[in-house]
Formats: structure tokens, sequence, C-alpha cells
């Protein structure tokens, strides 16, 4: 299964358009959202249009917070299928092998002890409960292990089950995004022209 995973939309929807098409044409199944889809209200209905027919998962931003919280207030109105999309929402989505947040966890320093004794690398006592997590709201596009940070200036990245990663797929609004392909353990990352 491929997820294609996007962050920091921020209301663009032709730039949204092109990562979906791009996506389903690499045989996407899957949409991962990191937060900040849009910024207002008036973008809100036409971002949650151009995902209908998707399989989506995923976390809100400050942005979607906002604008949901006051969707549920009534003090605003959106279309239901936006309501739908915001409320399949939430803070975190955590399994064992995949976190997605709109902000990164605190990571801290390799642990050489562990590296001598060839034990999995540890983080001054933290450890991330997933294997692989996804965050965005930086707009820096990165990718790094307990150890530091990783080279992903070739645009792929293979990643090692006796590892853990943090990766940020950069922010859609400029035309970065990635694919993670789950059955082969890689991401790619992608940077839509002329965005």
């Amino acid at each position: 299964m491929r997820v294609a995973v996007l962050s920091d939309v921020h209301g663009e929807l032709r730039t949204l358009t092109r990562a979906l098409e791009h996506s389903r044409a690499l045989g996407v199944e899957t949409i991962a959202l990191l937060g900040d889809l849009f910024d207002k209200v008036e973008e809100a209905d036409r971002c949650a249009a151009a995902l209908a027919g998707w399989h989506v998962v995923g976390v809100y931003g400050n942005h979607e917070r906002e604008i949901a919280l006051a969707a549920a207030a009534g003090e605003i109105e959106v279309a239901p299928e936006t309501l739908e999309l915001l409320g399949g929402l939430g803070e975190q989505v955590r399994t064992e092998e995949f976190c997605l947040i709109h902000e990164a966890e605190a990571w801290g320093q390799h642990d050489p002890v562990a590296a001598l004794f060839q034990r999995r690398q540890s983080t001054n006592g933290y450890r991330p409960a997933s294997w692989l997590t996804f965050a965005g709201h930086t707009h820096v596009r990165s990718a790094r292990t307990e150890s530091g940070p990783l080279d992903i200036a070739r645009g792929t990245l293979k990643l090692s089950a006796v590892r853990n990663y943090l990766i940020n797929p950069g922010a859609l609004a400029v035309g970065q995004y990635a694919i993670w392909d789950r059955e082969e353990h890689v991401v790619t990352f992608h940077q839509l022209e002329d965005w």
C-alpha cells in the first residue's frame, strides 16, 4: 500500500489537486494529512471536496482546529463533507508502526554507549512509541533517526527496521510532499514543478 503524506497545504487548492492526481498515477491509496490543510473558512469546503473519494487519515493543525471548533459551536457554516473530514482528524494518529502528528516530538541525542554494545539506539530516555513518525508544521523537508539528520537529497529514503524515523515531507503549499510505500519500506520525496 502506498500513502501520500501531505502537510501544510494552506488552502492551495491547485497544488493539492495536482498532488492528488500525481499520487493516483503512482498507485497511492491513502492520504495522510499532517495538518494545516486550509487557513480560512472559505478554503475548507474546496479542500475537503478535493479529498472526496480518497481514504484519508490524519491530524488537524492549528488552522483546522479553530475552524472545527467554530463550526461545532455554530459560529460558522461548512459543508457536511467538510465536517466529516474534520471529525475524522485527531490530535495524533499512533500505531506501533507509525505516528502522524502536526508538530514534531522532541528527539534527544544519539546514545554512544548503546551503539557500542550494538543495542537499539536511544535518545536520552526518550523513545518514540512508533517506528516511523511523520510530522509537518515547520515547512522544512527533513528526515532523521535517533542518531541524527539523514541526507535526503537523492529524494528517496530506504527505511530500516532497526531505526526510528522522524520525517517531515515539507509543505505542499510550495509543492513538497512524500509517498510512503509500506510494502517496500521506502519514502520518496516529491516536488511539484511550477506550483
